[in-house]
């Protein structure tokens, strides 16, 4: 097993002025995340953040300051980009394109790592897995939220389809998130802050916040939730020094996720 699994090298620190760069695209990224209507101003702003990078000639603000762009501005050219999962999946293609277009950008990417699994880590994942699916089942069972935007295209799929469906929901979502946060800005979060606390906090809240418009869960409890189940997929990735880990938790979650949306359209097609 552990043949083939790398370990993740931390990335070198940010200037100043890089720093400066990444922690005002997070916070772009943060106060997008909770209202559409702030695009007027964050979309440029965004775009203008790209270009400071390149003066600064620092790579890693480049990284996180294209994504951001990309985040910001793609889902808003068209509304079909609003639904699951092209605001998220767009962006990330668009900045992948970049990466691999630009071997400075190809060759600093130090995240895609699969990391260990060793059995501490093996033991995490369960409990985290176990964890998320006990809180995500009493979220909906207590607060019996609003799902429709997540039924829409549930509803009129067959029932045979279902088990495929949600396993590509649950390991593509998983794929998505954790690549942008565990990824791209956990990555930039450390050279500007350092491989601690600081970064995983940071990417978590950007994580939770993500969650509030459109999430499962959504608004002030999908923030909260996500926010601290951000914190523990940062720390399993920092464990086990890759994205392997994390991702596996993150798709055993998302089945749990899909699981109860399942339930509700079994339930809506079976009664009397």
């Amino acid at each position: 097993m552990t043949a083939f699994l790398r370990l993740t090298q931390p990335p070198p620190r940010s200037s100043i002025f890089g720093a400066a760069i990444i922690i005002t695209g997070a916070l772009l990224l943060s106060i997008s995340s909770f209202s559409s209507a702030v695009t007027a101003w964050t979309a440029p702003l965004s775009l203008m953040l790209v270009a400071a990078a390149l003066l600064a000639r620092d790579i890693q603000s480049l990284h996180l300051s294209i994504f951001a762009a990309a985040l910001i501005t793609i889902p808003c050219l068209n509304p079909s980009l609003h639904v699951w999962p092209f605001p998220l999946l767009v962006p990330i293609l668009c900045y992948s394109v970049a990466v691999l277009m630009v071997p400075r950008l190809r060759t600093s990417v130090h995240w895609l790592q699969s990391g260990i699994l060793d059995k501490k880590t093996v033991i995490t994942i369960a409990g985290l897995s176990v964890t998320a699916a006990i809180v995500l089942v009493l979220w909906y069972a207590t607060l019996k939220p609003d799902l429709s935007a997540q039924l829409h295209t549930m509803q009129t799929m067959p029932i045979w389809l279902l088990p495929v469906a949600g396993l590509a929901f649950a390991t593509g979502n998983a794929a998505m998130e954790e690549f942008a946060f565990r990824g791209i800005i956990m990555q930039a979060l450390d050279s500007a802050a350092g491989p601690g606390i600081v970064s995983i906090l940071a990417q978590a809240w950007l994580f939770g916040a993500m969650h509030y418009l459109q999430g499962f869960p959504k608004a002030q409890w999908g923030v909260a939730m996500t926010f601290a189940y951000g914190i523990m997929l940062g720390y399993l990735r920092r464990r086990s020094r890759g994205m392997l880990a994390p991702w596996i938790a993150h798709t055993c979650a998302d089945m749990v996720i899909f699981g109860i949306l399942a339930s509700i359209v079994l339930a809506k097609i079976t009664a009397p």
